[in-house]
């Protein structure tokens, strides 16, 4: 409050020493004159102000009138009170007030006129743009995400005002726009959740009735019906072990427990638990370990989850008598591993999509009834646990051709130091 005070008088007083100023300075009037002129410009002034103060906390601009209406009121007060000042001045120092005033209240007049149409047609420009702004953000509150305010030309205030709705609405597109994507992959992932659960639950279900109904005939016909319902049984919970590891990946959930890991050794576990699964399938599995390898900081047990699935992929597709090689070796401060088959391969233009959740190469292959087959998520968790890493995953093949999965994690000595 008395800030504002402050202000009222230094304007005031400035006001009048401009205008006392400049009376002096280009007419010379006598000191009666200049007090008399200066007693009056204060009361002019005074009076001037408290009538803007009046109207404004009134709440005559703040009324729910609109904007260009506003800015016309706003300059009407303005030239209104100019007017009043200058006519009441005019008649205190003209001599000849029957012809000198009518002359100067027909120019005031006029220049009343044309300072009104100024601001009405200023007004009407700035609440244009205003106006196409309501319109815009009406629309976008209905759902449009598209709609955009046209780019302002010359009013940096209104320029700045659409830039920034302009970038609110790319936003929530963009937004809505993931949402969608991400309410997509849900139902896609539910219905390939449902397929793959569906199968196995039928199955194992029909099998179990025909021995609780006695169709079975014998003890060993009745175990390898058991055999195989423990098999869909394995199966499922291997589908509900990765859904939740992958949902811990996409929460951003899932940590690494970083410390020092023998690769050359890392390798040869991962090896050792397929080996049973390819000699069952006449593969032969191998590795090639660079020597100089040595140690490396990673978690050892998601990189070898992440062999495991890529050694349990090569497996399924390559043919019998067929070899799966694992090597590794260090490019810097980085460790690559690389899991080769001479199996049938992948078309290339399916790079990108083998990564995609529950995809496969062959639509007619069936999960259920391979039982080396996995829940489809295997290659998805890993291209997770390299990335939690901060490393990079990708796979190279042609039809025919066999395929190569290749990977890098960056070797976390300084991550472990840091720590």
């Amino acid at each position: 409050m008395l800030k504002r005070i402050a202000q009222l008088f230094g304007v005031e007083a400035l006001a009048i020493a401009s205008g006392l100023g400049l009376t002096l300075l280009l007419l010379s009037p006598g000191s009666s004159d200049a007090i008399e002129l200066g007693a009056y410009l204060g009361l002019s002034a005074l009076i001037s102000f408290a009538a803007v103060e009046v109207l404004i906390r009134s709440g005559v601009l703040a009324s729910r009138m609109r904007l260009k209406y506003k800015i016309t009121l706003a300059a009407g007060i303005g030239a209104g009170l100019a007017f009043l000042n200058a006519f009441a001045m005019s008649a205190l120092m003209f001599v000849n007030t029957a012809h000198d005033l009518p002359m100067l209240l027909a120019i005031l007049v006029f220049a009343a006129v044309i300072a009104g149409y100024a601001a009405v047609r200023m007004s009407s420009s700035i609440s244009g743009s205003m106006s196409v702004l309501a319109d815009r953000a009406r629309r976008l509150s209905e759902g449009d995400l598209s709609v955009r305010m046209p780019s302002a030309q010359g009013d940096p205030d209104v320029t700045e005002v659409a830039a920034a709705f302009n970038e609110m609405a790319a936003n929530l597109e963009e937004t809505a726009a993931k949402k969608e994507q991400v309410e997509q992959s849900r139902r896609e992932l539910s219905a390939a959740i449902s397929h793959d659960l569906r199968t196995p639950i039928s199955s194992a279900r029909v099998m179990l009735e025909a021995i609780r109904d006695g169709v079975t005939c014998s003890a060993e016909e009745r175990d390898e019906y058991l055999d195989r319902v423990l098999t869909q049984m394995k199966s499922l919970g291997s589908m509900v072990d990765d859904l939740f590891d992958l949902s811990l990946l996409d929460a951003g959930e899932l940590r690494l427990d970083l410390h020092m890991t023998v690769v050359d050794e890392l390798v040869d576990e991962a090896l050792l638990s397929m080996q049973s699964t390819a000699q069952d399938k006449g593969l032969t599995l191998s590795a090639v370990v660079d020597e100089a390898l040595g140690e490396a900081v990673m978690d050892s047990r998601q990189v070898r989850r992440v062999l495991l699935n890529l050694i349990q992929n090569a497996i399924r597709h390559t043919p019998p008598d067929g070899t799966v090689t694992v090597a590794a070796n260090r490019v810097d401060d980085r460790v690559e591993f690389e899991v080769r088959d001479t199996g049938e391969g992948f078309d290339q233009a399916d790079s990108a999509r083998i990564w995609t959740r529950f995809f496969r190469s062959d639509p007619a292959r069936s999960r259920v009834d391979d039982e080396s087959a996995q829940s489809g998520l295997g290659l998805s968790i890993a291209r997770g646990i390299v990335e939690l890493h901060g490393g990079t995953i990708s796979a190279h093949s042609s039809p025919s051709q066999g395929a190569a999965f290749r990977f890098w994690i960056p070797d976390g000595r300084s991550a472990v130091a840091a720590g």
